[in-house]
């Protein structure tokens, strides 16, 4: 006999305001390749303060669950399931493994209203999971860390090495626009690379973390003028004006990779001879990771490197924390990925 499922959530009602704070149920009946998780540690990605904002413009499926990136412990599978099962530990993550996505979860409130939900969600303490947005999670991998691998670490890592693949024996000049929580994560893996390395930030507490965890990086600013002639510029801010400069400041053949996200109703302006002359541009969704499979290779380039993944995050907080942690994301207080306690 199935019983429903009481789940402590936060719940995005309308744009631009906080989150509501409420339980919510599932009747614990899972379909097609779904997984049911007990969510320990979730982080807060910009994505979803995006969300909040509404930068992407009006939103459809109000009022509905959020989160893309966590850790937790498997409680239930689909019968058709086999390469997870009960207590294996698993991350959570945005990006697919498979094509194979489930149905949508169906979340309803006390009053048995509808709460929307994607494929994947954390922003609860048990979620309801597309079997192709879980990944195991690897044994010398903290439950905190981990939640790194949900979306900053994979992001960063496909946005150096398989949107645009980067040759790390040669010599190249680089520039990260925005140090936020991806901009710090692309530092910290190339940091120890022979490379030429400068990052664009206005936010003093960014610039001072930057300058305190990595000595080699040349540090500019909005108002000195950006040098020229980089051979790769990973963008992160999402600003467009930034987006222009960024282009403008490209080698010849220089490349670009966009992972920040403009407003909606906002638009770049470029001159697109440069791209007949060799510039490259790419826009990165999520890297393009695979994380079943690239997971194992961050593994293995962060230990080659001495990745500290302990300084990219900050927590972890009392989930009940979530609106005031969000307030200080929003105001720059929290610069560091906020790792948050569901339990």
């Amino acid at each position: 006999m199935n019983q429903k499922i009481k789940i402590k959530a936060a719940i995005l009602e309308k744009t631009n305001r906080e989150l509501v704070l409420k339980n919510i149920y599932h009747d614990s009946i899972l379909s097609k390749n779904q997984i049911l998780i007990k969510i320990q540690y979730t982080g807060i990605c910009g994505s979803q303060l995006g969300e909040i904002n509404g930068i992407k413009g009006k939103d459809n499926f109000l009022p509905h669950l959020l989160g893309h990136e966590a850790t937790g412990i498997v409680k239930k599978v689909s019968k058709e399931i086999k390469d997870f099962k009960k207590n294996d530990k698993v991350i959570l993550h945005w990006q697919k493994n498979s094509k194979n996505d489930s149905r949508n979860p169906i979340y309803y409130d006390e009053r048995s209203k509808k709460i929307n939900a994607g494929w994947v969600t954390t922003f609860n303490n048990y979620a309801v999971v597309s079997k192709n947005r879980v990944s195991h999670l690897p044994k010398k991998i903290s439950m905190k860390e981990g939640v790194l691998f949900g979306c900053s670490l994979t992001t960063s890592y496909g946005s150096i090495f398989k949107d645009f693949k980067i040759n790390l024996k040669k010599k190249n000049k680089i520039l990260i626009t925005g140090c936020g929580m991806i901009g710090q994560t692309i530092i910290t893996l190339l940091n120890n690379s022979n490379k030429q390395i400068y990052a664009l930030e206005n936010n003093l507490k960014k610039i001072k973390f930057i300058k305190k965890n990595f000595k080699k990086i040349n540090f500019l600013n909005r108002k000195k003028s950006v040098m020229k002639n980089y051979d790769y510029i990973y963008e992160t801010t999402g600003n467009s004006n930034i987006i222009e400069q960024s282009y403008n400041s490209l080698s010849k053949k220089g490349k670009l990779v966009l992972i920040g996200v403009p407003k909606f109703n906002e638009n770049v302006n470029i001159n697109t001879l440069g791209i007949n002359y060799g510039k490259r541009i790419v826009g990165s969704y999520g890297g393009a990771a695979v994380p079943k499979k690239d997971i194992i290779k961050i593994l293995s380039y962060i230990k080659k490197n001495k990745v500290n993944l302990k300084k990219l995050y900050v927590g972890p907080f009392n989930f009940k924390k979530i609106n005031l942690i969000i307030n200080k994301m929003f105001n720059g207080q929290i610069i560091t990925k906020p790792i948050l306690r569901l339990w």
